[in-house]
């Protein structure tokens, strides 16, 4: 089992040794599509995370690479708040998604490029769904909490009000791809160190070198945006 490190909180500025934001800033939705590594296939690496906000809501869509398979567990993690916690800091094997999200890998510590709040998770080919948690530092099963929400059914898309979220201004986030048992993938959104190697596997021990970041659109540009999309449609007539 992994040891679980008394290691401090870092603070981590953008562009810092710790992590690089790659910052794709525009109107809403976002298609942030800038992964690498195709251990398990490429539906990660080679995919896309597609952040709008609606009404209240930030809507989170994952869309794999064509022709490829999600048979493992693709994990966002969500940084929107000063605090987080690491892969050192959490251990639930409550069922294989909560181990995922704690874990990453079996054996080893991975180092992220962010201090996530909460923990996303897209998986099943056949039947898409996904579910969220709040992320928090434990090593008994079930430490995380069950953070309750909506997804469309039959897609990849999680439907977050952004008040569960704190009402952020910006969103800063990574994916990775590891099965039930922690073997990890070399798949990562964005593209990061570890995609031109080999899978970790139960061993990992890697570093995610990058991050992007979504920001949230004010009122006001959201009423500007829908204001120009209107004029545009008229134009069009």
């Amino acid at each position: 089992m992994k040891k679980i490190a008394a290691i401090a909180s870092i603070t981590l500025l953008a562009g810092s040794a710790f992590g690089q934001a790659l910052t794709l800033a525009g109107p809403s939705p976002q298609v942030f599509a800038n992964g690498g590594g195709n251990g398990f296939g490429g539906p990660l690496g080679g995919g896309s995370m597609t952040f709008a906000v609606v009404g209240s809501n930030v809507e989170i869509t994952f869309t794999p690479a064509t022709g490829s398979s999600v048979n493992d567990y693709i994990a966002l993690y969500l940084d929107v708040r000063s605090g987080g916690f690491g892969d050192f800091a959490m251990n639930d094997t409550g069922d294989d998604g909560r181990n995922v999200i704690s874990n990453l890998s079996r054996d080893e510590i991975e180092f992220f490029p962010i201090n996530p709040d909460f923990g996303y998770l897209f998986w099943d080919n056949s039947n898409p769904q996904v579910v969220g948690f709040e992320l928090n530092a434990g090593n008994t099963p079930g430490h995380l909490t069950f953070v309750s929400g909506s997804y469309l059914a039959g897609t990849r898309t999680a439907i977050i009000p952004l008040a569960t979220l704190g009402n952020p201004n910006q969103i800063d986030w990574f994916a990775a791809y590891s099965s039930g048992s922690g073997f990890l993938s070399n798949e990562s959104l964005p593209a990061s160190g570890l995609n031109g190697s080999g899978n970790p596997g139960f061993t990992g021990g890697v570093s995610y070198t990058a991050f992007n970041r979504y920001l949230i659109p004010t009122p006001g540009a959201a009423a500007l945006l829908g204001l120009g999309a209107l004029a545009a449609g008229r134009r069009r007539r």
